[in-house]
């Protein structure tokens, strides 16, 4: 009597130690494998924005955006493959005249070309600035409502920060967005 009580509890055993180990494999296979972590990079960031829904309100806040897309073109973590949208996206910011004057792979074309002079070079677009609200000045007349302000962008290159700054002038379309008309550089702090 006793062995056949020590074959059915060896029996029983067996089984749970089987159930047991065949549910530890199925547990094992039906875990979903770990996506590799998403890197979020100031072009990533960038390029979720859609300017169709929210376009940026001011003068002041389409500068801004100007330059948060202008740093993202020289970041070293942007991807070639993000430099097409990040591109059109900032045409986005332009006048349709300004448009009009350059097509967009000629654009594309010749920031790229600018890119890889700047990382051959060493230089890393570092920071921007944009002319306080209290210093945009708005005019009137027959090319439509403008807005003028100032934007600095600071390029690093061998230890030295040299800025460059530039006079944007900006118009109010037919949306009442305000799209960049053109820019030229300034030399003069105002």
């Amino acid at each position: 009597m006793k062995n056949k009580n020590n074959t059915r509890n060896t029996i029983i055993g067996l089984t749970i130690l089987a159930v047991a180990i065949l549910g530890m494999f199925i547990a094992a296979i039906n875990v979903p494998e770990k996506e590799k972590p998403v890197q979020i990079t100031a072009a990533t960031k960038q390029l979720t924005k859609n300017y169709e829904e929210a376009y940026p309100a001011t003068p002041r806040t389409v500068m801004i955006e100007y330059g948060e897309i202008t740093k993202c073109f020289y970041a070293s973590d942007t991807e070639e493959s993000q430099l097409r949208d990040l591109c059109a996206q900032m045409r986005m910011l332009f006048d349709d005249e300004l448009v009009a004057n350059q097509s967009f792979d000629d654009f594309y074309d010749s920031l790229r070309s600018e890119v890889a002079v700047y990382k051959s070079e060493g230089k890393v677009v570092s920071s921007y600035s944009v002319s306080s609200s209290t210093d945009v000045k708005y005019a009137d007349n027959e090319f439509g409502s403008l807005a003028t302000l100032y934007f600095a962008v600071n390029v690093r290159e061998n230890g030295q920060i040299n800025r460059i700054r530039e006079q944007f002038v900006l118009r109010k379309d037919g949306e009442g967005h305000w799209k960049i008309l053109g820019w030229e550089r300034a030399e003069a702090e105002e």
